[in-house]
């Protein structure tokens, strides 16, 4: 199912901040497009809630701010989306960051091709961002997608719960057990 499209004009980013702020539903601002937000399942909710309570605890005393879904991320051409996680630096705006270090994406089968290429090609307009992970909430499946030092994008598939996802620019790494299997 793709997600719902409606071309809308908004003189600023500041009008459709306002927008967003005063609607039931979240959208995403791309090109002119608002891309409508889908619910989410108990599954999605459960592996993101884990996820941000995971890296929550990493980070904590850090330089780093852990955000959920309702806060957006703004990209170099002026687009807004809203990842399931963001880990950025503590930001002078209330609603976005333009410099995320790592964003997180639990993949819905309604948004897969949405979150594994439309939004990733987003994303890759942003300088500051070094890490972006997909992470399936119904299998054991983790797609790490990092930039080199020639930032050029590298892919990796994680499946094994031994597996570790080294995240150097945040000092720390993750498992696949600690985001599906917690203790």
């Amino acid at each position: 199912m793709k997600p719902e499209v409606i071309k809308k004009k908004f003189a600023d980013d500041q009008e459709y901040l306002l927008f967003e702020e005063k609607g039931e539903q979240k959208h995403e601002l791309i090109n002119g497009n608002l891309i409508a937000m889908n619910g989410v399942s108990f599954e999605h909710n459960e592996v993101a809630l884990t996820i941000a309570l995971l890296f929550r605890q990493l980070l904590k005393g850090g330089k780093w701010k852990v955000t959920i879904d309702s806060v957006k991320t703004k990209v170099a051409d002026g687009n807004f989306l809203y990842p399931d996680l963001m880990v950025c630096p503590p930001n002078p705006d209330k609603f976005f960051s333009a410099q995320p270090v790592l964003l997180v994406e639990v993949i819905a089968p309604a948004s897969r091709r949405y979150d594994l290429v439309d939004k990733f090609t987003q994303y890759q307009k942003i300088e500051s961002l070094q890490y972006y992970l997909c992470v399936e909430p119904e299998q054991q499946v983790v797609i790490f997608f990092s930039k080199d030092a020639e930032k050029q994008w590298q892919a990796e598939t994680f499946t094994k719960e031994t597996d570790v996802i080294k995240l150097p620019a945040l000092n720390t790494q993750v498992t696949l057990k600690q985001i599906y299997k917690p203790d």
